[in-house]
């Protein structure tokens, strides 16, 4: 939003300062460098920000396909373990460990 208003602005001031009554090219050489170098900072931001535009799009593409593939991966082997732990473990049994607890922590069951 920013970078649209101020490229905007200087738009406005560049075609506010073109000379429309002067067929003189003393008036034109005048400010004709600067009109050029303002022109050619629009376009290459213009530039920049369409590649920089396409360059994030493809990288949130990969990033969301990447993480949706993965999810769904995730998912099916919790399922799978899920399956396995209840048709080989008896509910009585069954307990989730803490990391604290075992050889490593000084517990040595």
């Amino acid at each position: 939003m920013i970078e649209t208003l101020a490229k905007t602005a200087m738009l406005g001031l560049l075609a506010a300062s073109v000379p429309m009554d002067a067929p003189e090219p003393a008036l034109w050489a005048q400010w004709g460098l600067a009109g050029v170098v303002v022109a050619y900072v629009l376009w290459r931001d213009h530039q920049r920000e369409r590649r920089m535009g396409a360059a994030i799009e493809a990288q949130q593409t990969w990033i969301r396909e990447t993480l949706v593939k993965t999810l769904e991966r995730n998912a099916t082997a919790m399922e799978r373990m899920v399956t396995w732990l209840e048709a080989h473990e008896q509910p009585v049994r069954r307990r989730i460990t803490a990391v604290t607890e075992g050889p490593l922590h000084g517990d040595d069951r």
